[in-house]
């Protein structure tokens, strides 16, 4: 492999931030046993910032761990003191990323404090799980736009380190 080719990867790899990879729906914030199912929640982004979230569902016998895609999984959002600033949504393999998982994007417009449940109705009968999650002040507009303006940058550095690269090879 050329060096410029490692040169371009190792750059890429220094300058994406992880939380732009949601791998497999991001960071684990639940994984327990209620009633016949193993629940495992996973959010997007890490940290939470108030704006859009994405939480995914891997649902599993608790027996087998054989998963379980039939049935229903429903997932509300309710922030603490605040009863009424509620938010409810149906987990589906077409919002989710991998398939395996049950996922539902929701928007929480305001930091703090939120319960989240997630209900399921299945074959194996029903359970619920809680988890409190922070959800922190969303970025400002300027700092979440910063890779759309910040790239012709990085173009520019790449190019330099090629004509570092030939010149060298030159001498």
């Amino acid at each position: 492999m050329r060096p410029s080719a490692y040169l371009l990867l190792l750059s890429s790899l220094i300058l994406l931030p992880s939380s732009f990879l949601l791998a497999d729906g991001g960071t684990v914030r639940l994984s327990e046993q209620q009633g016949n199912y193993q629940i495992t929640m996973l959010t997007a982004p890490t940290p939470l910032r108030a704006g859009p979230i994405d939480i995914s569902v891997l649902t599993q016998k608790a027996d087998t761990h054989e998963l379980v895609l039939d049935g229903q999984v429903s997932i509300k959002a309710i922030r603490h003191g605040h009863p009424g600033s509620s938010v409810s949504q149906f987990a589906t393999a077409e919002a989710a990323t991998n398939k395996l998982f049950r996922a539902a994007n929701f928007e929480l417009r305001e930091p703090g404090w939120w319960d989240v449940e997630v209900s399921i109705d299945g074959p194996a009968g029903n359970a619920a799980a809680r988890v409190e999650l922070q959800v922190a002040q969303s970025l400002p507009t300027w700092l979440s736009l910063w890779p759309w303006f910040g790239w012709p940058a990085l173009v520019i550095a790449l190019f330099g380190a090629h004509e570092i690269l030939v010149e060298s090879r030159r001498r």
